[in-house]
């Protein structure tokens, strides 16, 4: 048992070697291997001959700390070298010629900085026919910084992924031959140097995804096809399109960004405009392209123009550049041409490197000639939630915005104002209107935030996306949209409630709603106004991931259950109200009949229930567009995409903050008794003040003039008279 033991512990701590057959080479692999220096000593003390060595791998190594980089100059068949789980490994001596290197791979490792690997292919031998290196892996280390130099290789793949670097200096790959490099990961990559790809003659493929980057330099991208800045937020604005001459594919985080690329006239006008005149001196220099339509020449570019055109082209020459770097695919819309070269494959490096660069020449395709503008393949791509087009999207809507922005904020600050300065006893029915006139409020508010972006980005809000949906006014804005719209909902409710507990209970003054009971309601209005609107702060949907700042975005459970409460409570409030003013109206007589068919009766039933159709009406219009349209979408079968959409926005959603201060305060009888009473304490236009008590001064009665006492009336005609009262006090509160 004992001997079991010892060989099992052998297995697990000391290095079990295996060889193989590979290419005609040996491959060593070393697994869980309790060495401390990786030599030619530890090889030959496994029983390795290092000269025929051609794959190394070091797979598990916990003791691992140093590499006698000297040692594997004495294995010149060796191609690749691997080392995984090396935690102890913290820095790698600059490695010495090794000619016949391809790979060279250390990951999940303890690595602090990159190894210096100028000097792999200094020397050339028979055997290298390719100097350059096919994969450089250093995925899943501890780098924080980029040494100088340290990456002044030739190589077709070079990853840093998973690292912690927080910075790329200027010029980290100056005089470098990369083909792909890959930052992909580092979370705390924040900031590039404007020079940081500068002198990369061969970058093809970057990738910076799942950084904190805030800006894109763009000199030594030149050349790039394939950038990836995905689940990147931060990354606030994309260079221009023309900035990147052979770009094909972007894979980005942001849907505007794409929209950049889509109009590069109104994203960078400047840059466009040097595009253009760019492609009239590479029309002049082609000379006639088109037999056609060149003979009627229709654009003369004045000659001082013409000579700055030629001094930046001529400036661009100068730059030591190939004619594969700066040749374009002739099957591309492109504006710069170049015989292409067959035998490249995109996924493997692309040239071999040339050192004799002493007279590079761009050479132009003029009969692939061409004078679209690039196109690139983007994502995401614009949707319904996020199209490329302005806040408000339409003229019209741009300028009905306004009126709606008008009439809500006037309306609910005039009754703010007066229900807040009147001095008389504070009732229940001016206590909820105050609520229902600053809910209105906050949403007209809203409507003005939006319609003020759309003012200042009109055109090009692409270029503003960010800062807006992603920062604090968007936010702000979102917030008071939820807020104002549920608290609107409750005070709506509870407004009807208490209409309908007086007029149905008129005569039981002890089930009124007392001011008590109607604060302790509200406070519990407010939470619930103030919780809903904050979860998209905390992470339950988002206010961002549209323009007009609504949390339309559904990508889990939580925001379904989210959206669909916020469609509930509106149901449940719509239905409360309908109900309780039905009651009112059955309360109220139902037509009149029960007065005999009065004249005066049935027209004052005919009034309230106008009202109340009003009423109801304009809740329904407000809340069911937006309710069914929302509900179909969380049913993943939407029917309105958000360009139209922003017309419920705009007619539909602010109806009741525009609509309820007039139907519930300003048009009512008690409304216009405290505005005149406001009048009257400036002690300015008494005149206004006079016509009012005229018109609103009863007849002559019985206590007013005792000398014409009024006639006794049956028992039965006194009840039809104080009903009819009753009713008349109902048709005063609406």
């Amino acid at each position: 048992m004992a001997f079991f033991l010892f060989i099992l512990q052998f297995n697990l701590f000391i290095a079990v070697i295996r060889r193989s057959s590979c290419d005609g080479g040996v491959m060593v692999e070393l697994v869980r291997s309790n060495i401390t220096v990786l030599n030619v000593k530890a090889l030959h003390d496994a029983g390795h001959k290092v000269h025929n060595i051609e794959h190394l791998a070091i797979i598990d190594a916990p003791r691992l700390e140093h590499i006698a980089v000297e040692d594997l100059t004495k294995m010149p068949k060796l191609k690749s070298f691997y080392i995984t789980q090396a935690p102890l490994l913290r820095r790698v001596p600059p490695l010495p010629s090794l000619p016949s290197l391809r790979t060279f791979i250390i990951t999940t490792s303890g690595l602090v900085e990159v190894p210096n690997l100028s000097h792999v292919h200094d020397t050339k031998t028979g055997n290298s026919s390719i100097p350059y290196l096919q994969a450089i892996d250093l995925e899943g280390n501890h780098i924080k910084r980029l040494a100088p130099h340290s990456l002044r290789v030739a190589a077709d793949q070079v990853s840093l992924n998973l690292n912690l670097i927080e910075e790329v200096p200027a010029f980290a790959f100056k005089n470098a031959q990369i083909s792909r490099l890959s930052f992909r990961g580092n979370t705390n990559l924040k900031h590039l140097d404007e020079n940081a790809f500068a002198g990369n003659l061969l970058l093809r493929q970057l990738d910076l995804s799942s950084t904190k980057i805030t800006h894109l330099p763009t000199k030594g991208l030149e050349n790039l096809q394939v950038l990836k800045i995905e689940k990147t937020p931060s990354l606030k604005y994309i260079p221009s399109i023309y900035e990147f001459r052979q770009l094909k594919e972007a894979h980005l985080t942001h849907h505007f960004h794409c929209c950049a690329f889509a109009f590069p006239e109104r994203h960078n006008p400047a840059r466009h405009k040097l595009f253009e005149l760019q492609l009239a001196m590479v029309k002049e220099k082609c000379g006639n392209i088109d037999q056609k339509t060149e003979l009627r020449r229709r654009r003369s570019l004045p000659e001082r123009r013409i000579r700055k055109v030629t001094q930046d082209l001529e400036a661009e020459d100068d730059m030591p550049t190939t004619s594969e770097e700066t040749g374009f695919d002739s099957n591309d819309n492109d504006y710069y041409f170049d015989e292409p070269t067959s035998s490249e494959n995109s996924d493997q490096f692309h040239a071999p490197i040339d050192n004799n660069l002493s007279s590079p020449k761009i050479a132009y395709n003029c009969a692939s000639f061409m004078t679209g503008k690039p196109k690139v393949l983007c994502t995401p791509q614009p949707d319904a939630l996020n199209p490329c087009e302005d806040v408000m999207g339409w003229s019209w809507l741009r300028a009905s915005v306004w009126l709606v922005i008008t009439a809500a904020v006037v309306g609910n600050v005039a009754v703010l104002m007066v229900l807040l300065t009147n001095q008389s006893e504070l009732t229940v029915p001016r206590f909820l209107m105050c609520h229902l006139a600053f809910s209105d409020l906050c949403t007209g508010i809203y409507l003005f935030m939006l319609a003020v972006v759309d003012l200042r980005s009109y055109g090009e809000f692409f270029n503003y996306a960010y800062d807006w949906q992603y920062g604090v006014g968007c936010k702000i804005a979102g917030f008071l949209s939820v807020f104002s719209g549920q608290l609107s909902v409750v005070t709506l409710s509870v407004v009807t409630l208490e209409r309908w507990f007086a007029i149905t209970y008129a005569i039981y003054l002890e089930r009124r709603i007392s001011i008590m009971a109607a604060a302790k309601i509200m406070i519990g209005g407010w939470l619930f106004s103030v919780v809903m609107a904050g979860l998209p702060l905390v992470g339950v949907s988002d206010y961002s991931s549209t323009s007009i700042c609504l949390p339309v975005e559904s990508q889990n459970v939580g925001d379904g259950v989210y959206q669909g409460s916020l469609f509930l409570t509106t149901a449940v409030a719509w239905f409360t109200i309908v109900v309780c003013y039905v009651q009112i109206y059955r309360s109220l007589g139902g037509g009149g009949e029960k007065y005999g068919g009065r004249g005066a009766a049935a027209a004052a039933e005919r009034r309230i229930a106008n009202k109340m159709a009003l009423l109801i009406g304009t809740n329904l219009l407000c809340w069911a567009p937006v309710a069914f349209f929302g509900v179909t979408a969380l049913a993943g079968i939407p029917l309105v995409d958000v360009s139209h959409g922003k017309v419920l926005l705009v007619f539909f959603y602010p109806l009741n903050a525009c609509a309820n201060p007039f139907l519930y305060a300003i048009l009512t009888k008690q409304y216009r008794r405290d505005f005149m009473m406001l009048i009257a304490r400036t002690g300015q236009c008494n005149w206004l003040v006079e016509r009012y008590k005229l018109a609103t001064t009863p007849p002559p009665t019985a206590h007013t003039n005792p000398s014409n006492p009024a006639p006794l009336l049956p028992l039965v005609d006194y009840q039809r008279s104080q009903s009819q009262i009753s009713k008349e006090n109902g048709d005063a509160m609406f």
